[in-house]
């Protein structure tokens, strides 16, 4: 009489809770359209002094629409291409869930909030900007933004595989634009490519030594 084991472990799997990814590169699970636009809506309505702070949070978060790992892939991924790093997220994102319609939807909906909120923010502006305390507040905007980014930034190096290639590539990046300045298009050409090339070999390496 045949064992009715491994169909017992299969409709086990299945019913398991939880998304599992089958590798870094895969999302967690198929976002439905309605959750990716109210997602990215959430983005650019909580995006004060960059988005990168509130997508961290509703992408990874909130939604766990990816891990940490991901999310930090594929903000490397948007950072290298023309145009705004998670404009280019929304689009990727959108097609990669929902196709063309998900990828123009997203990124609308990135859009529409900060577009409503600059509109308003540049009228009421307009009429209080030579106030003192105005331009104490923006002073304070512009602080609470750079620690925004600084804690944003800290959260997805943590993340990432902790070798010494990732933090002297770091490091070395870190220099270029906090220290000497050197324009960013400049880094990019230049940084980038060494980086894939030292992140493909030892890749390489690995795999052999693994099936060595």
């Amino acid at each position: 009489m045949p064992s009715d084991q491994p169909q017992s472990s299969t409709l086990a799997s299945r019913a398991a809770p939880g998304p599992v990814a089958k590798d870094a590169s895969q999302p967690l699970r198929i976002i439905p359209l309605g959750e990716l636009l109210y997602g990215f809506l959430l983005i650019g309505m909580l995006g004060f002094g960059g988005i990168a702070a509130s997508a961290n949070h509703v992408i990874v978060e909130r939604n766990k629409w990816m891990t940490q790992k991901q999310f930090v892939e594929l903000f490397g991924i948007c950072s290298v291409l023309p145009g705004g790093n998670f404009l280019n997220a929304a689009v990727m994102m959108g097609d990669r869930n929902q196709g063309v319609i998900g990828a123009i939807g997203a990124l609308t909906a990135l859009l529409l909030m900060p577009l409503v909120i600059l509109i308003a923010i540049a009228v009421t502006y307009d009429h209080f900007a030579y106030l003192p305390d105005v331009k104490a507040a923006i002073a304070g905007a512009a602080s609470a933004a750079a620690g925004l980014m600084i804690g944003t930034g800290l959260k997805m190096a943590f993340s990432l595989d902790r070798n010494v290639a990732a933090a002297v590539f770091g490091v070395i990046t870190f220099v270029a634009i906090g220290v000497l300045r050197v324009p960013l298009a400049a880094v990019i050409l230049i940084i980038v490519p060494f980086s894939v090339i030292t992140a493909l070999y030892l890749l390489r390496r690995s795999k052999t030594g693994s099936k060595a």
